[in-house]
């Protein structure tokens, strides 16, 4: 199997108020999950707004030659 260059995640994101802007709380690299998260962030913390982004970061498997 190849491996990819890139680990594609999924993040759910909280604003807690002026002066901290979006802040992660957890991610995970399946959708079904992160949705899961999301929904929990928003029944306990209704008082924030929480979203759910799609972010890219470098595989720690892959060599730099």
């Amino acid at each position: 199997m190849k491996k990819n260059k890139y680990l594609y995640l999924f993040v759910v994101q909280g604003n807690y108020g002026y002066g901290y802007g979006w802040e992660d709380l957890c991610q995970s690299e399946s959708w079904k999950e992160a949705k899961s998260d999301l929904r929990s962030y928003r029944e306990n913390e209704t008082q924030y707004p929480h979203r759910l982004i799609k972010r890219r970061e470098p595989n720690p498997d892959i060599t730099r030659i």
